[in-house]
């Protein structure tokens, strides 16, 4: 468990006492060292990490562009066989997360059915020793409003450095973000065009529905990351138009800037109407 930071540090301490209880054979290991400390080489600290098949950050909105956790995950990604590397939440969202944290799957650290999940992952990970499903979720509930407790008292603690250290994302840095998902999601649907095909040799599905389910869901992450939902979109020759709401009921507007990233994402002209039917912004490609 790598933490970082007075409530990361809690966190990571409480999880260290707390999993041996509800899956008694595992042996976490506790990173000893705060970046602010300096005091482990990189080569011992390597030397700890490639002994673990789990890897858990403690993230909270002040450290995670801290070099030290940043280290440690990426340190953690590359020794763990499998990739089970999972940022763990206190006081964020993972829409919060920026890379290169955002890139593995999170749990919010409040959550139960986060919680839980890590469990079950933690104990199928654990191949041969892991025990029955069942078991393991009586285990969890009888152990669940302890752990709940003492992360009630930790999102309590503050810091003088919480507000200043905490990351600002802007729309800028969330649309390249969601860029590269949209990249990755290519990359997958070629995969499941090459691979889903019967045996004449013919897609299952067609490439443009492949693809056209790709951009919805790249259109769908775009405006969750803005905080708005995109109710639905259609495509009109070379242009798309979404109908859009403020997922929170803010007045937050979106900006030219975003919906023009979107639009050369895409490949083609975006217009944003509300539900009402009217233009909010419309993209201005060449």
């Amino acid at each position: 468990m790598s933490w970082s930071g007075e409530r990361s540090k809690k966190t990571a301490e409480a999880l260290w006492s707390w999993l041996p209880d509800v899956l008694q054979y595992i042996n976490p290991w506790l990173s000893s060292l705060d970046i602010s400390a300096g005091r482990r080489g990189v080569r011992e600290i390597t030397d700890e990490l490639s002994e673990t098949n789990f890897g858990i950050i403690c993230t909270t909105p002040e450290n995670q562009s801290s070099t030290w956790i940043n280290f440690e995950a990426g340190a953690l990604s590359k020794q763990v066989e499998g990739g089970y590397v999972v940022p763990f939440l206190i006081g964020m969202k993972t829409t919060d997360l920026i890379s290169p944290l955002s890139q593995f799957q999170a749990v919010i650290g409040d959550s139960k059915d986060d919680v839980q999940k890590l469990l079950f992952d933690l104990n199928d990970a654990s191949v041969g020793l892991a025990i029955p499903r069942e078991r393991l979720e009586r285990a969890f509930q009888r152990s669940w409003p302890e752990f709940e407790n003492e992360m009630r008292s930790i999102s309590v603690i503050s810091s003088r450095d919480n507000l200043s250290n905490t990351v600002q994302r802007s729309e800028a840095d969330m649309t390249e973000e969601i860029l590269l998902i949209a990249r990755q999601l290519d990359h997958r649907m070629a995969e499941i065009e090459r691979y889903e095909l019967r045996a004449d040799g013919a897609p299952r599905r067609p490439s443009r529905e492949i693809r056209r389910i790709s951009e919805e869901k790249f259109i769908a992450s775009s405006f969750a990351k803005i905080g708005w939902e995109a109710v639905r979109s259609s495509w009109e020759g070379e242009s798309v138009v979404i109908v859009a709401q403020s997922s929170d009921g803010s007045s937050h507007s979106i900006s030219r800037d975003f919906v023009e990233r979107l639009a050369k994402s895409l490949g083609r002209e975006v217009a944003v109407l509300g539900e009402a039917g009217k233009v909010i912004v419309r993209s201005d490609l060449p």
